[in-house]
């Protein structure tokens, strides 16, 4: 569990990273460079790595076998996502993603992140996150670095 208090915005317990994969994990269906490294950093913050696709590319497991301790959820609609988020305590939830299907699990969570990258983000995905960076590895950056958030969240 990481705890980061944020003058302003408040104190957050932080226990369970859940990840888009399409778009935000991956590119194209491949892995972007460096995410399983991060993935791995991660587990070893503590964090509980849950990793949700509706897998339009069938990789949701392909890629996956080197990061322990991560588990891959197929979740086909944006409702799905947010129960998911909900039955694993979404006050102790990171969400990270970049589409419509994200929106719903970012108003959940307690931490929202969403990634620009080449496969784009939507505005309402944008709008609903808390924190809005143009690479997953910028994400991953700012949750392991609790200065780097502060300097975002501060109010």
């Amino acid at each position: 569990m990481k705890t980061i208090t944020v003058p302003g915005w408040g104190s957050a317990e932080l226990e369970n990273l859940v990840l888009d994969l399409n778009g935000t994990l991956t590119e194209s269906g491949d892995f972007i460079p460096g995410v399983l490294d991060y993935l791995e950093k991660m587990r070893a913050e503590g964090f509980r790595i849950y990793v949700l696709s509706g897998d339009t590319r069938g990789a949701i497991k392909q890629g996956l076998e080197k990061p322990a301790d991560v588990e891959a959820v197929i979740t086909k609609t944006a409702d799905e996502k947010r129960a998911f988020v909900e039955s694993i305590g979404a006050e102790h939830t990171v969400c990270v993603g970049n589409g419509n299907i994200d929106v719903e699990m970012f108003k959940a969570a307690r931490l929202s992140i969403c990634t620009i990258q080449a496969e784009g983000a939507t505005l309402q995905a944008m709008l609903a996150a808390d924190i809005v960076v143009t690479h997953i590895n910028q994400a991953f950056e700012i949750l392991l670095d609790p200065s780097k958030m502060i300097a975002t969240l501060r109010c």
